[in-house]
């Protein structure tokens, strides 16, 4: 497990002590949400001067040294920075910034569908509050919980499609979800970049509904990471590459089960079971000099514990050694806590162990309770390095039958999810939703953390 400073460690068991409390207070089995065994401006710009023409005259020592006192300095942190805050060396360096926003598991159950299938606006109606938060990183990430097969039922026979409906033969919810592929153009619409689509779902229609669900989002250029189609060749890849300017990130997606589904034409990245590829896979895409940034999304991990298992904090490790940038979990459906990981070869890597859920009906107080995280990466000489983390809290409402996404400090949502949250992620590094985006505030001159 990786070691943890007394402070930490106390608010990590006061947050276990928390969500099982809660989850015994609803006085309700566990509703899982899958089989049982989180152009806006950049957070900084590349900095430096355009070269002199030939004919410009040197200047003399004397207006050498002027020039360097009128110049602004450097920010520099702090002596002393808040405990529990998480910084990362060279935050402050200049160079260009790449910002990014990654939330959980989109995870639709019977009502979500029902109500994002009657609305106009589609998904949006579930998770519409939040898309300006979303839109304002350079890129976005989503777990994509779930298949995209139209016509297709739990068998994956071939039936007629009902269209946008909750028919319960084509468009389920659990034990085996399909989504209207409808979807895809709502999280193009919400900002989403990539999606992962490796998880204990990916299955849920069978071989062809993995195909299916590439088609989907395909067709409207969200790129995926994670599963394959049938009959792909050895050489397919498993990773997705986005862009943010001419910075290119790489994303790699696994999934540690299909829910005993067998994946007969290994159409999904397994995270245990192929580690010896994912490993090769993330060295080779750390090794290319056209890739800024590798960021693994493993789906992993026991359901509801807010604590990772030592086979995730092991992997996790691996992960950073093997040359990736950022890792982002999920499968939980509740938060679990982040770190810092430093490598044998000195680069710092950051670690979030599980996202939680972002849009689901899972009402027990940790499973809507969740987060938007901001990841800062710095560039340069065409490698990317973490700068800052940041996130803002959600929880999802419920309203009747109507349930939104909201960020709690934007509409006064929740104390107590709120508080859970901030308990397990530390208040040094918490967003406000209407603030400009600053995730290294500790390099801006003047700058003063929140008293404790």
């Amino acid at each position: 497990m990786p070691r943890v400073r007394p402070q930490v460690a106390a608010r990590r068991r006061r947050v276990a002590l928390a969500a099982l409390g809660c989850l015994l207070a609803c006085g309700r089995p566990p509703e899982p949400g899958a089989a049982a065994a989180p152009t806006p401006a950049p957070e900084g710009d590349a900095r430096g001067e355009p070269a002199p023409p030939a004919a410009a005259i040197e200047p003399t020592a004397a207006e050498q040294v002027a020039a360097a006192e009128e110049a602004p300095a450097e920010p520099t942190p702090p002596a002393e920075l808040p405990e529990g805050y998480l910084r990362f060396a060279g935050a402050c360096d200049p160079g260009t910034t790449v910002t990014i926003a990654a939330v959980g598991d989109v995870l639709l159950h019977q009502e979500l569908q029902r109500q994002a299938y009657a609305a106009k606006e589609r998904h949006l109606a579930l998770w519409g509050g939040v898309v300006d938060l979303l839109k304002r990183a350079d890129l976005t990430y989503a777990n994509l919980e779930g298949p995209m097969a139209a016509g297709i039922d739990r068998k994956g026979n071939t039936v007629p499609d009902p269209g946008a409906s909750y028919d319960r033969v084509v468009y389920t919810a659990y034990p085996r979800f399909n989504y209207h592929p409808s979807l895809a153009q709502s999280l193009v619409d919400s900002g989403v970049d990539v999606v992962s689509t490796a998880n204990n779902h990916a299955l849920d229609r069978e071989a062809i509904g993995v195909d299916k669900t590439l088609d989907a989002l395909d067709e409207v250029k969200l790129a995926h990471t994670g599963t394959r189609r049938q009959g792909a060749s050895e050489r397919a890849p498993w990773h997705a590459i986005t862009s943010a300017g001419d910075v290119r990130v790489a994303w790699l997606a696994c999934a540690h089960t299909t829910n005993q589904i067998a994946d007969e034409h290994h159409q999904v990245l397994h995270c245990y079971k192929d580690r010896a590829l994912v490993l090769r896979l993330v060295r080779e895409l750390a090794r290319d000099p056209k890739i800024a940034a590798v960021i693994v999304t493993p789906h992993w991990g026991r359901e509801y514990q807010t604590e990772p298992r030592k086979q995730e904090v092991k992997l996790a490790h691996e992960l950073a050694e093997a040359g990736a940038t950022a890792i982002l979990g999920s499968h939980p459906h509740v938060l679990q806590p982040w770190e810092r990981h430093t490598t044998q070869d000195g680069r710092e890597v950051f670690i979030h162990y599980s996202l939680g859920n972002f849009a689901s009906h899972q009402p027990e107080l940790p499973r809507r309770s969740t987060v938007i995280l901001y990841l800062a990466l710095g560039v340069h000489e065409g490698r990317a390095r973490v700068r800052g983390v940041g996130y803002v809290p959600l929880h999802v409402r419920q309203d009747g039958e109507q349930f939104f996404t909201e960020a709690i400090d934007r509409v006064d949502g929740p104390a107590d999810s709120r508080a859970l949250t901030v308990e397990l992620l530390g208040r040094e590094n918490l967003l406000a939703p209407d603030a400009p985006l600053s995730l290294a505030p500790h390099c801006q001159p003047g700058h003063r953390f929140p008293a404790p």
